[in-house]
């Protein structure tokens, strides 16, 4: 295949990523024989879109929520998910999911969920998986709230602090009642938090990044791809630098297996159609 290979990237954050992602792009380049070009959306918008429109071949290390939403819009397959370094229930794990966990401090009088109505909450963004749809979707099993779920239903107070980080501050410092921490945060924070916590709720297996790939593709380009992030495992440095701090390999899993929790949760809570009018 002649032309240009487009990717879309979810970087961490970083300053100038684009420039400095350079060496990624050429270890590509060379083993795909064509042009590669990376390209860092600024949002789940604009990943799910340019994989809609076909402004993008492919997506790497893009978060589940997204590639969910691309698999219900866009005509795209997954190709590989990456197993990661995450802490499932206090230890540590190479492992393709984590979960995430709803917390007071040790000292807190609520003892489960239920003491917490009409309470304060933090959540880290209403774009999170670990941090929002999981969480949402455990408060609609555990009859809390309803279709289209919304915390408002539940909590009196609903805060979007912008990271995990800024939820447990807001936790320790009893601006909430209660936040949510999840097993693929850095492990300074992961550890504070939980060492000076008591865990109320569990939620989960949340799907870890994934890579997805236009179904229109030749398919001998698709396999091409996939040797060459294959070959990506002998190389986490490019991979830890530029897109996931956390990476540990690529393997395969089928969808089914992968992010069928994630799907059903969008679909039950109702905010499928929600995230997809969003983009």
């Amino acid at each position: 295949m002649s032309g240009k290979i487009v990717i879309v990237v979810n970087p961490i954050p970083r300053d100038r990523v684009e420039a400095e992602a350079r060496e990624l792009e050429s270890f590509l380049e060379s083993k795909l024989g064509v042009d590669v070009e990376l390209y860092f959306p600024t949002s789940i918008a604009a990943i799910v879109e340019s994989l809609r429109f076909e402004h993008a071949h492919v997506a790497l290390g893009v978060g589940s929520l997204p590639a969910a939403l691309a698999l219900f819009v866009a005509d795209v397959e997954m190709l590989l998910v990456e197993v990661r370094d995450v802490v499932i229930d206090g230890v540590n794990a190479a492992a393709p999911y984590y979960y995430s966990y709803w917390i007071v401090l040790k000292d807190s009088p609520y003892g489960s969920l239920e003491d917490l109505r009409g309470k304060r909450v933090c959540f880290p963004s209403e774009l999170s998986t670990s941090g929002y749809i999981f969480p949402v979707y455990r408060l609609m099993e555990l009859g809390y709230i309803k279709p289209v779920a919304d915390p408002r239903q539940f909590f009196g107070e609903v805060v979007f602090a912008g990271s995990y980080g800024a939820c447990w501050e807001s936790l320790k410092k009893g601006h909430v009642d209660v936040t949510i921490m999840a097993g693929d945060v850095p492990l300074s924070l992961y550890w504070e938090a939980m060492n000076n916590s008591r865990v109320l709720e569990k939620q989960g297996p949340v799907p870890a990044h994934v890579v997805l790939v236009s179904k229109n593709l030749p398919e001998n380009l698709k396999g091409k791809i996939k040797r060459a992030l294959i070959e990506l495992n002998n190389r986490p440095d490019l991979m830890r630098k530029f897109v996931s701090a956390i990476f540990v390999k690529f393997e395969e899993r089928s969808v089914e297996e992968h992010l069928k929790p994630l799907m059903d949760a969008l679909e039950a809570t109702g905010l499928k159609d929600k995230y997809i009018k969003s983009t």
